[in-house]
């Protein structure tokens, strides 16, 4: 009986462990099916010129599902805006948006005069072809939150409008 003990209590804990490892595998492919896919194309900054301490920021977001853009954060300033702008009695109004609401499939094309980051207390001059790092925060209708990271482009003004100017760059992160 002695002898048996120590078998059986074996065979225990490795139905135990077992057990444990299949529900860590299937709670981690509930969460990954449960976030979205996020796809960022031609992600860029507008460059700035001396003196200046803000900037703006512009890119195409897809999702594959209903989701929302809730914080944008990034490494060359305090802190980062969604803003909005649009034609009201012939007088262009930009507004800060709490957030952004993303339709599955639809993209949604932050742009001049339209929808937008602004960089606010920049902690150095932004100059043609360098790279900002951003960090967006995600949450989707079961209130999962998740992040993604692009880099963006700095580009002058110059080089910022045109097809020539438009990057095949393309961030796309599956959560």
């Amino acid at each position: 009986m002695t002898i048996a003990q120590p078998y059986l209590l074996g065979n225990h804990i490795q139905r135990s462990l077992r057990y444990g490892f299949a529900l860590l595998l299937a709670a981690t492919a509930t969460l990954s099916h449960a976030q979205e896919n996020i796809t960022i194309h031609n992600p860029w900054v507008k460059a700035t010129y001396p003196g200046q301490n803000i900037s703006a920021g512009y890119m195409t977001i897809t999702s594959t599902n209903d989701t929302t853009l809730v914080k944008i954060e990034s490494d060359v300033s305090e802190s980062v805006e969604i803003h909005s702008m649009k034609m009201e009695n012939n007088v262009m109004k930009m507004r800060m948006l709490d957030s952004l609401s993303l339709a599955a499939g639809k993209p949604y094309k932050l742009e001049l005069a339209g929808y937008h980051f602004m960089l606010f207390d920049l902690k150095k001059p932004l100059l043609d072809a360098q790279t900002v790092n951003f960090e967006l925060t995600f949450k989707n209708k079961q209130n999962i939150v998740f992040k993604q990271s692009v880099k963006a482009t700095v580009k002058n003004a110059e080089n910022s409008s045109g097809p020539a100017n438009h990057s095949d760059h393309e961030h796309h992160h599956s959560h």
